[in-house]
């Protein structure tokens, strides 16, 4: 990262440590994952990153890439220490500032986010976050996955889902099922809107922003993807901070959009083993 960007990350590190420090589940993972919440969140709300950091995925955890030298320089520094401790049978890294960050460098929705981010995060351990969940072992995770929703879908969206299947020839007909030509060999797949793509990118200027969203995680398939059952229909949801988008099938409330994905190549095949 540029020296800029490191600095800037010093930043907002010393001040996300200050919100958690009294948080008892507080350690190196959680300090990570706020991290990524804040950087994430804020793109997605307003725009822009607040440390603009690469992202990466750890093991446990998405953290900036070279987080690790960034953290020993702010030691170094004499900005910040580093304390272990244990916690329920477990070691606890806990950075810890020394000096107070330079608030007047944030703006007022970047101070915001990391106190919402801090206070969401106080006391669990474990967060989901489909990006981690959808890249591979230290691939970067793009801030357009900001834009995927975590969302599991409800019992109107399964039925207009079993419709749609149905409609498209997607649908099973309550046949034994057995796996389809290939085995597991990953298919390609593709999402499909009412309206065209040029439309949709005209309609909402960050709507490219989305769409790459959508593209990364496609090529990820399944992770993060919900399937409709008995058919060959799967559904990605996206949140989308606009009032209103003409895209295939339906808008949730004023926020949400459900976009529906289908494969590519092969029609619904049933299973051998008669799960859905």
């Amino acid at each position: 990262m540029s020296a800029e960007q490191a600095a800037r990350l010093d930043e907002l590190i010393l001040l996300m440590a200050g919100r958690l420090r009294s948080d008892p589940s507080y350690g190196a993972t959680k300090l990570n994952k706020a991290l990524f919440f804040a950087d994430h969140l804020h793109y997605k709300r307003h725009g822009a990153a607040i440390s603009d950091a690469a992202y990466e995925r750890l093991p446990r955890a998405p953290a900036p890439r070279g987080l690790l030298a960034v953290r020993q320089g702010l030691v170094d520094r004499g900005e910040a220490t580093l304390e272990t401790r244990g916690y329920l049978g477990h070691l606890q890294h806990r950075l810890l500032p020394v000096r107070p960050p330079r608030e007047e460098d944030f703006k007022e929705t970047e101070l915001t986010m990391v106190a919402e981010v801090a206070g969401a995060l106080r006391g669990h351990s474990h967060t989901g976050v489909l990006g981690w969940q959808l890249a591979s072992e230290r691939e970067e995770i793009p801030y357009e996955s900001a834009f995927l929703s975590t969302a599991t879908p409800n019992r109107a969206e399964l039925d207009r889902g079993a419709k749609l299947a149905a409609d498209l020839g997607l649908a099973g007909n309550g046949a034994p099922r057995r796996r389809g030509p290939g085995g597991g060999e990953r298919l390609l797949r593709t999402v499909a809107y009412e309206c065209r793509t040029d439309d949709l990118r005209g309609s909402y200027p960050r709507a490219p922003e989305v769409l790459a969203g959508i593209a990364w995680a496609l090529a990820r398939w399944p992770d993060g993807f919900h399937r409709i059952p008995g058919t060959r229909l799967h559904l990605l949801k996206t949140e989308w901070p606009i009032p209103a988008m003409g895209t295939w099938f339906s808008l949730d409330g004023e926020s949400r959009c459900t976009v529906w994905v289908i494969d590519e190549i092969q029609p619904y095949v049933p299973e051998e083993d008669g799960t859905d």
